[in-house]
């Protein structure tokens, strides 16, 4: 079946205009090589296919490292296992999965080290450096470049060192550590020029005009994003060729070339039709958006958002819906809708510090800040401020003086730090020798000691035991009998609904069809009969209502999600109301009881909005990850005091409250009379989270 597939893909390969006949000539080759009897030459062909299918069709070239591990398994080719393994890494990380990527790379590390062999090992470490980064583990991967650096230094190979210079620019680049990301792009730069890397020159120029960018020196970024796009179009890379168009159009934008910025931006669209990149047409997409902001030409960003919105949302991007989330703030903050602006940051802020991004929770921090202070909230503003003076020290300070100190140790004194290391496992090898005799006695002595005190003690520990386990048990107890309670409650409102749809509902049914055929029957009662038709029709309509508001079926059905956009559709459509709602992450089904819960809060939320807020609008925007469900509602109503409603303990508010602390998850309410109301809401997913709202 492999060969089959393998044979199918080449005959759609062949047919196709855009590959070049030196290419196809060499798949040939290689399908040919993979027909033969299993050999550690039909794993290296299977692993060439698989590098070549990365760029064509990344399932295909899954397979076909799949197969190159079954074969290298069953010959015993560990140097092909390997091989297979390390594309299959390559692969899943250009697919976007960075984790299983970073499980093969370990694996792949493994095998290198269990064969001695000191190339594959630096690759591997080379590889798993780069996807620690991806994640955010900077330690191990500064600690595993460190290790790959000094393997193709003592080898001597150019090549390598030129990616893994390349790969500390970027490292240091996404911990915003400049000068340091700088010079090692210049190392790339000039050791690639001097062994004549050319097809790499292109990508690490850019990323020095990167740099120089961020450092505000827009001078210098345009000269290396020139000299870039320069060596790109020589080398034909067309998929780098784009971006010195866009990031040439961000630079003119930051000089107020708005003209120039647009005919690059329209240059950049041209180019990304032939590589067909989607992703990176809605990057082009969103700084055509925010120029048009800067512009103050909001009309013409709005359309452009609300397709990449729609794109990302398809893709469950979550990252470029935080710069996207960015520029709706700014558009409502210049629109003078403080309230909208500051909705949208709370959204960024929670997803930036789920991804750790502490340059954009700074960022909304300075501008929550900025627009506090202008309502005259100063308090809030000082809270704020606060946060901007955190997370700017954890950046520039702390943060940027460890990784220094590590890159002085690692790098600069590399040699002396090995011998240190080497005399260290020296003498401690030999202070082991000798102290050993000490070491035992000692270990006999403090035995001894922790046995009398542990006679002492034990009697005194063991009632201090017991009776944490008895209030341990209370406590439990008493969650059992409230967890009972709320199940038993749902279970008899899904029973009641289930009675009232199957039985009362058809019964009113039946006896209405009766009715029908005694109006026939009975002409001189016609009239009787019709206005009692009119009454079972309501009463079984009413019964309809009441037993969807018992249980809806779509929420059994099909889940929490669909559920809650039915409700908000029915808000839309039969209030009148402008009600969005949006669902950021997996949308997978929870457990029946947290689903119930959560829409029953839901359900009660919006009931106080319908008859006590007066509102024109609602909005909600639940963030769902692996952990933790968090729910921000706000409605532009005209407000009350929480804390006097909350000391009247109205019924309403009390449910909430209950259902919440059933699922051991933190509520709280924003609101003031005419501003409007905000409720969130935290539910953790694994035990232990949400041990504090996000702001």
């Amino acid at each position: 079946m492999i060969r089959i597939l393998s044979y199918i893909c080449l005959g759609a390969l062949l047919f196709q205009g855009n590959i070049a006949n030196a290419q196809s000539e060499e798949i040939s080759a290689l399908f040919g090589c993979i027909s033969e009897k299993d050999s550690p030459a039909k794993v290296d062909c299977y692993v060439k296919l698989a590098s070549i299918y990365r760029q064509l069709n990344k399932d295909s070239s899954l397979l076909f490292c799949d197969e190159a591990y079954r074969i290298s398994k069953d010959i015993g080719y560990i140097e092909g296992v390997w091989d297979a393994l390390y594309k299959k890494c390559q692969t899943l990380d250009k697919m976007g999965n960075i984790m299983d990527a970073l499980e093969y790379g370990e694996r792949c590390l493994f095998i290198a080290d269990s064969i001695g062999d000191d190339v594959r090992i630096g690759k591997s470490y080379f590889k798993a450096a780069g996807l620690y980064t991806d994640i955010g583990d900077t330690r191990a991967a500064l600690l595993y470049y460190h290790h790959s650096l000094q393997i193709f230094k003592e080898r001597n190979d150019s090549n390598a060192l030129v990616a893994i210079y390349n790969g500390l620019g970027n490292y240091f680049g996404d911990l915003y550590i400049m000068d340091s990301a700088a010079y090692y792009y210049h190392m790339a730069v000039d050791l690639g020029e001097l062994i004549g890397f050319e097809h790499a020159i292109g990508i690490m120029l850019g990323n020095l005009g990167i740099i120089y960018s961020d450092l505000g020196d827009y001078d210098n970024a345009k000269k290396y994003y020139l000299l870039s796009l320069e060596s790109n179009v020589e080398t034909e890379n067309l998929n780098e060729i784009p971006k010195n168009y866009s990031r040439l159009a961000n630079v003119e934008k930051h000089f107020g070339n708005y003209e120039a910025a647009l005919r690059y931006f329209d240059k950049a669209d041209s180019a990304l039709i032939r590589v067909k990149d989607s992703l990176q047409m809605m990057e082009v997409a969103i700084n055509r958006a925010s120029m048009y902001v800067d512009m103050e030409k909001s009309e013409l960003a709005l359309p452009i958002l609300k397709r990449v919105a729609k794109y990302y949302r398809q893709q469950n991007f979550v990252e470029g819906m935080q710069s996207l989330w960015q520029i709706y703030a700014t558009i409502y903050l210049n629109a003078g809708n403080t309230d909208m602006a500051m909705l949208y940051h709370d959204s960024i802020i929670k997803l930036a510090k789920l991804h750790s991004n502490l340059y954009q929770i700074r960022g909304s921090y300075e501008d929550i800040y900025l627009i506090e202070l202008e309502r005259g909230n100063h308090k809030e503003a000082l809270e704020a401020y606060i946060q901007v003076g955190i997370y700017s020290d954890s950046i520039f300070d702390l943060e940027k003086a460890e990784l220094m100190n590590d890159l002085r140790l690692k790098y600069e004194k590399e040699k002396d730090q090995l011998e240190i290391l080497e005399l260290k496992h020296k003498n401690l090898q030999k202070t082991k020798e000798r102290n050993l005799l000490f070491f035992t006695v000692l270990g006999i002595v403090f035995l001894g000691i922790f046995l009398i005190a542990f006679l002492v003690f034990n009697h005194r520990k063991n009632k201090i035991i017991s009776a944490q386990k008895i209030r341990q048990l209370e406590e439990e107890k008493k969650h059992l009998a409230a967890r009972f309670l709320v199940e038993g409650e749902e279970r008899e409102r899904k029973r009641v609904a289930m009675e009232l749809h199957d039985n009362l509902g058809v019964l009113l049914s039946a006896t209405k069809m009766s009715f029908s055929e005694i109006r026939d029957k009975s002409p001189e009662n016609a009239e009787l009969i019709t206005k009692a038709s009119r009454l079972l029709e309501q009463a079984s309509s009413d019964v309809r209502k009441i037993s969807h508001n018992l249980m809806p079926g779509l929420l059994t059905k099909l889940g929490l999600y669909e559920a809650l956009e039915e409700l908000f559709e029915n808000l839309n459509d039969q209030h009148g109301m402008d009600a969005f709602m949006e669902v950021v992450g997996p949308k997978n089904r929870l457990d029946e009881n947290t689903e119930i819960m959560i829409y029953r809060m839901m359900q009660e939320i919006i009931n106080n909005t319908l008859k006590h807020a007066e509102a024109k609008s609602v909005d909600m925007v639940m963030i769902v990850d692996e952990n933790e469900i968090n729910i921000t509602y706000s409605d532009d109503g005209k407000g009350f005091d929480p804390d006097q409603t909350l000391k009247k303990k109205t019924l309403g508010l009390q449910s909430i409250r209950s259902r919440v602390k059933f699922l051991s998850g933190l509520f709280s309410i924003k609101s003031e009379p005419g501003v409007g109301t905000v409720y969130r809401i935290c539910i953790p997913i694994t035990e232990g989270y949400c041990s504090e709202l996000s702001e």
